[in-house]
């Protein structure tokens, strides 16, 4: 099988995958809003605010570096192995951190001190997030994503059966519940990722060792720590961020349990029907890391020109596409998925984003293929700490309205620059006509379509 069709299989497959865990994810966050509510919600995605910077110290990088060494030629048992050290170090001091601040996190930054032992509950699955972070890594670099995104969905489908046993039969509370099948439904991933791996390489082997421990350690910190670096300091920000915003919109008027819900609706609401559609394209973005990588290493300037081509085109016309339905629909979203009118309301606001913040996606996966993950970081860092800026200033005093202001003006800067970067990079013209009109008139035209037919259904009904 060519290395083409190899990839076009790969896509189809993780993009089914990508669908499938978007979807009972989404499924699972509404089943979620239902049994704690939308101000439940809020304090449930203020956890997760926190735990994602223990994620991301001991994950951020180290995936991306086993790729892209792997797919240069570099995929040795020295290198892995350093990597898997790396990470888990980075693991261990990173739940002894969680444990030792859940107590202030809950009390001083979140607001609710019920939420100190969901904390410490997630702290056990780190090592095994960033056992699973590097070998999903090397899956990927070998154009197998069968195993990583199989691995996906049995967490996804431990967390979910776990944590609707310890809801339904247990006394547990229901944070608490939640966090239990998190951590477990992790620890199921990696045991099966670890399994399928031993397999994987008693058939085919390691390479020839092909560094010093020195160089291996050189090689990993030269991918893995400048995006390890950024991706904390950046993702401090987020969290800082979606602290600062049910801070915010208590200071504007709302009481705690509103504001709460506000960031709820959100956050756990609006953001993942937004995210859900990307899975189409979020999949093929991570396959082009390995693919960009070795024609960069190669030389083919021309075969990443048209990668880069395409993702433009596709992604974009895709975008455009769902943005239409997404405004037509957006009430009977909010309301099937979440019982909530806000949900409907603010989901329609944020359409027209949607295909920039579809690409933005993909042109970052493309620069971390082409060895500009530094490009994005600080992209990405400057963009956090403009939102912090805004979100302290603004929301305190214009609400929820702020907020969406704040995430339209975000995106377009942060899209902007990324953009900027790649069309340098790759030596790429830009066709306005096949990019962005021909896209954007299709949605246009898929809206009044979508209308047309939503109000003869109406009629008739």
């Amino acid at each position: 099988m060519n290395q083409k069709r190899v990839f076009l299989k790969n896509a189809v497959f993780m993009t089914l995958g990508s669908v499938v865990l978007r979807f009972s994810g989404l499924w699972f966050r509404s089943c979620i809003c239902s049994w704690i509510g939308a101000s439940g919600v809020g304090v449930y995605q203020l956890i997760f605010s926190i735990f994602s910077l223990g994620i991301t110290a001991c994950t951020s990088g180290i995936g991306l570096a086993v790729t892209r060494m792997v797919a240069e030629g570099k995929g040795s048992r020295r290198y892995l192995r350093g990597c898997l050290c790396f990470a888990l170090a980075m693991s261990f001091a990173a739940g002894a951190v969680l444990l030792a601040v859940s107590d202030f996190a809950a009390c001083r930054l979140i607001g609710a001190p019920k939420a100190a032992a969901p904390l410490r509950l997630l702290a056990p699955g780190l090592p095994f997030i960033a056992a699973c972070a590097c070998l999903k890594g090397y899956f990927f670099a070998n154009r197998n994503i069968i195993v990583p995104m199989i691995g996906e969905l049995w967490e996804q489908v431990a967390t979910i059966g776990i944590s609707y046993l310890l809801l339904t039969r247990t006394s547990l509370p229901e944070l608490d519940s939640l966090m239990i099948g998190n951590t477990l439904g992790e620890v199921a991933a990696c045991a099966y990722v670890a399994a399928a791996f031993l397999l994987y390489v008693r058939r085919h082997g390691f390479a020839e060792e092909d560094g010093t421990r020195t160089r291996v350690l050189h090689n990993i910190l030269h991918i893995a720590g400048p995006m390890l670096v950024g991706s904390f300091l950046r993702s401090s920000l987020f969290s800082a961020e979606n602290l600062l915003i049910p801070a915010g919109l208590r200071k504007y008027g709302a009481g705690g349990t509103a504001a709460l819900a506000q960031y709820g609706v959100m956050q756990g609401m609006v953001m993942p029907v937004i995210y859900f559609p990307m899975s189409f394209v979020s999949s093929v973005a991570m396959l082009l890391i390995p693919e960009i990588a070795e024609a960069a290493a190669r030389g083919k300037r021309n075969t990443v020109r048209y990668s880069a081509e395409h993702a433009f085109r596709t992604t974009l016309m895709f975008g455009f596409l769902i943005s239409a339905g997404m405004i037509v629909f957006a009430d009977e979203i909010g309301r099937i998925f979440f019982g909530n009118e806000q949900a409907g309301n603010i989901l329609r606001i944020m359409a027209p984003i949607v295909p920039l913040m579809y690409l933005d996606n993909v042109v970052d996966n493309m620069l971390k293929g082409l060895d500009q993950q530094m490009y994005s970081l600080k992209y990405n860092f400057s963009d956090s700490m403009m939102r912090v800026a805004l979100i302290s200033a603004l929301i305190p005093v214009y609400g929820i309205r702020a907020y969406l202001a704040i995430l339209f003006f975000s995106e377009i800067y942060n899209a902007s620059l990324s953009i900027s970067r790649l069309l340098k990079v790759t030596e790429l013209k830009v066709d306005i006509l096949g990019w962005i009109v021909f896209p954007a008139v299709s949605g246009a035209l898929l809206y009044y379509v979508l209308t047309l037919l939503k109000k003869t259904v109406t009629f008739f009904i």
